[in-house]
C-alpha cells in the first residue's frame, strides 16, 4: 500500500514508474515511430508499461495494481470515459462493458462502489461524524428529533446499504430509548423511524438498494439511458414526501409525552487522519461525478470503481475488507 512507511528504494522505484508512464503518455505519437499510432493506442501502451512495472516492483499489492489499471482504462480509453479524453482523431474507443467483462457486469460494479464507500466511511468514522453534524440542527424537541432521524437515515440510505444504515442508527438510538419512560409511546415511533426511513431513502438513488441498480441495468439493456441525476430528480422528491408523511403518521400513532430528548452520539475511529481525508474527498468526488454524469460524460458504473481504486491503492481498503462486501 502507498503510505509514509514506504522504503526509500520503493519510493524511488515508484517515482521512476510514474515518470516513465507520464512520459510515454504525454510525448507526441510520432515519438514511437509507429505508423498509424493513435492517442488511445498510446494511452494503452502507457497503461501496459505502468501495470507491468507495478506488478514487478510491488509497491502496492498486485491485485490493487490490477484494479487501478482497469479504472484508468475505463476512464481514458473506453467509450464511457472522461469527456475531455474523447475527441475526434483520438482513435477507436473500447466498449466499457468489454473491459468490465473480465471482472463482472457493469451493474455489479455499481453495487460494488456503494458497498466500498459505505465500508470505508464506517472504517474511518465518517458516518458517525456526518450523523453528529446533520442531527445537531434538529435540537432536543422530540418531534424534531424524530424528523431528523427520518431524514438523516433517509439520506444515508441513498448512498449506503439499508441494513448498514439501520444498524448504525440503532446504535445511536438505543441509549436514548433506554432513558425514556416505559409508558413513552414516542420511543416506538423513534424505533420504527429506522426501518421506515432506511427503506424509503433507499429509493432515492440507483445505489440506494440493489433492486434499483437491477432496474437501471434493465433500462440500459433496453436502450433507455437513465443517468444518476435523472433518477434522483424523479425519486428524491418522492422520498421527501413519503418521509414527511411517515413523520406525521408516527407522531399521530405514537405521540410523545417527553418534552426533551438529548442525543449523545458516541463513536471514534483509530484510522489515520490521512485515511479520513482520503475517504472524505473521494466520497464527495464520487457523488459529484455520479450527479454530474451528463456533464462529465462518465458512466455511473465506471465512477463506482474510482473509490475502489483509490482506497485500495492508498491502503484505506485492504483485502480483508473485501470480505465485508454483502455480495
Amino acid at each position: 500500500m502507498i503510505t509514509t512507511k514506504l522504503s526509500l528504494k520503493s519510493k524511488i522505484a515508484l517515482g521512476i514508474v510514474l515518470a516513465l508512464t507520464i512520459f510515454l503518455w504525454a510525448v507526441p505519437t510520432s515519438f514511437f515511430g509507429i505508423e498509424g499510432l493513435t492517442p488511445t493506442m498510446q494511452r494503452t501502451l502507457a497503461i501496459f508499461v505502468f501495470t507491468a512495472l507495478m506488478w514487478i516492483i510491488e509497491v502496492i499489492p498486485t491485485w490493487t495494481t490490477s484494479v487501478v489499471s482497469m479504472v484508468i482504462m475505463l476512464l481514458t480509453i473506453s467509450n464511457k470515459g472522461l469527456g475531455f479524453m474523447m475527441y475526434d482523431g483520438a482513435g477507436t474507443y473500447v466498449d466499457y462493458k468489454s473491459i468490465m467483462a473480465a471482472f463482472a457486469d457493469p451493474v455489479i460494479m455499481l453495487f460494488l462502489g456503494g458497498f466500498v464507500l459505505a465500508i470505508a466511511a464506517s472504517k474511518v468514522g465518517l458516518d458517525v461524524t456526518l450523523a453528529k453534524v446533520l442531527l445537531k440542527p434538529f435540537g432536543k424537541n422530540p418531534k424534531m428529533v424524530l424528523l431528523g432521524f427520518l431524514f438523516i437515515i433517509g439520506i444515508f440510505s441513498m448512498f449506503m446499504s439499508n441494513t448498514a444504515t439501520a444498524a448504525m442508527m440503532l446504535t445511536f438510538l438505543a441509549p436514548v430509548l433506554a432513558t425514556l419512560p416505559q409508558d413513552e409511546k414516542g420511543k416506538v415511533g423513534l424505533a420504527l423511524a429506522i426501518p421506515i426511513a432506511a427503506n424509503l431513502g433507499g429509493m432515492g438513488t440507483p445505489i440506494g438498494t440493489p433492486p434499483n441498480a437491477i432496474a437501471l441495468g434493465a433500462l440500459q439493456n433496453a436502450g433507455i439511458e437513465v443517468t444518476f441525476i435523472d433518477w434522483m430528480i424523479r425519486m428524491v422528491p418522492y422520498v421527501v414526501i413519503m418521509l414527511l408523511l411517515a413523520w406525521v403518521l408516527l407522531m399521530f400513532m405514537f405521540p410523545f409525552k417527553t418534552k426533551s430528548i438529548e442525543l449523545k452520539i458516541e463513536g471514534t475511529s483509530n484510522a489515520p487522519k490521512l485515511h479520513k481525508t482520503i475517504v472524505s474527498i473521494t466520497f464527495a468526488l464520487t457523488i459529484i461525478l455520479w450527479m454530474g454524469e451528463a456533464i462529465f460524460k462518465v458512466s455511473a458504473n465506471i465512477v463506482a470503481l474510482i473509490p475502489f481504486a483509490v482506497f485500495t491503492a492508498t491502503g484505506v481498503f485492504s483485502k480483508d475488507d473485501l470480505k465485508e462486501i454483502d455480495w
